[in-house]
């Protein structure tokens, strides 16, 4: 059996109308994700030692300038568009920036707060 765990966040809550008229909420999640680790790498035609030396002084300068370096980014992940009666069978009460953990397994979606 294969699953999976998503770490979503909550980017807006709107009221709408479904396709019968009905009040419901769209609801967009956005996944969180960490951000792989950054990886210099050299010319294999320059010698070790400027290789070396061109890391350390890129270092640096990543010190002395400020730089983005958040550890996560965002990517549109999800939207869903429910009813009221939807929205508790799911146990949800969405607000944004609201964390959930979405876990798929079996073809079932769960939605539990983070």
């Amino acid at each position: 059996m294969i699953s999976s765990r998503i770490k979503l966040r909550v980017q807006s809550v709107k009221s709408v109308k479904d396709p019968e008229n009905r009040e419901a909420f769209q609801i967009d999640f956005v996944e969180v994700r960490s951000k792989p680790p950054m990886v210099m790498m050299s010319n294999p035609e320059v010698p070790e030692e400027i290789s070396q030396m061109v890391v350390q002084v890129t270092k640096s300068f990543q010190g002395i300038f400020p730089m983005p370096q958040g550890n996560t980014y965002e990517q549109r992940k999800l939207t869903l568009i429910l009813t009221g009666e939807e929205l508790e069978s799911f146990n949800l009460k969405p607000y944004p920036n609201q964390l959930y953990a979405l876990s798929i397994s079996n073809g079932v979606l769960t939605f539990k707060e983070a």
